[in-house]
């Protein structure tokens, strides 16, 4: 009966391409990564230029409402006064 060592032959080739395929992960995680935070950014950047959207149009809209309170009053102030004065 003779012993083999397949084992040690096998842990060989597995040791040569065990950095490479360590570093084929690396560089799948890193792009997966990297990925996942290009998404993180665009959504952060489309929710601020909609809030910000979102508030110029509720500012506007305070504003126009403002404008036309302040144009009754003065109608009404001016519909008020004596016309002998």
């Amino acid at each position: 009966m003779e012993i083999v060592n397949e084992p040690a032959e096998h842990e060989d080739r597995q040791g040569d391409e065990g950095p490479q395929s360590s570093a084929r992960g690396e560089a799948a995680w890193k792009a997966a990564t990297d990925l996942v935070a290009e998404r993180n950014r665009a959504a952060r950047k489309g929710g601020k230029e909609s809030r910000e959207a979102y508030e110029r149009q509720r500012d506007d809209s305070r504003r126009a409402a403002e404008r036309e309170r302040h144009a009754k009053l003065i109608a009404s102030r001016s519909s008020r006064r004596p016309s002998g004065l």
